[in-house]
């Protein structure tokens, strides 16, 4: 019977470490577990008021932006006014005059930009034939074989 005691004894020895092992195991994890979250809140913290600091640094330059337009928009007008107040086009000859021209440099200007299609449409024709030629040039069988066509359409055949 002193056996079974002693035995007993051990393992309830054994069952005390164990239980201390994991009593430690468990406040090592918490510690683990808040100085995660201790961490976390710093972090969160950090990102929270680099959020505020752009979202007042965007509503400054929003700002900033909107009195540069009003600025703009603002000079822009005082030009224009400016300039049709010097083109005396306060009747209706003033108006018709300024018409006119404005009618006579889109007539102008359009005609200037079809001579420049048809030039660009002239040149590529041009350097296109140009590497053609070149192409062949450098091809000594296709230029032979052109030849021979060639040489076949002035004898009349085909």
């Amino acid at each position: 019977m002193t056996q079974e005691i002693t035995r007993w004894l051990t393992e309830i020895r054994t069952l005390q470490q164990q239980l201390a092992a994991v009593r430690q195991e468990r406040d090592q994890a918490y510690q683990s577990a808040a100085n995660w979250r201790q961490r976390y809140d710093a972090e969160a913290k950090q990102r929270r008021d680099e959020v505020e600091t752009l979202k007042a640094t965007e509503a400054t330059l929003r700002t900033e932006l909107s009195i540069l337009r009003s600025h703009r928009t603002d000079a822009i007008t005082a030009e224009l006014e400016t300039q049709l107040d010097s083109r005396n086009l306060q009747s209706m000859e003033g108006l018709r005059a300024e018409l006119i021209k404005a009618l006579q440099t889109c007539d102008r200007l359009q005609q200037a930009l079809n001579a420049e299609k048809h030039d660009h449409a002239e040149t590529r024709q041009t350097l296109t034939s140009a590497l053609g030629e070149a192409i062949d040039a450098f091809n000594p069988v296709s230029s032979l074989v052109k030849q021979g066509k060639s040489k076949a359409h002035e004898n009349g055949q085909t």
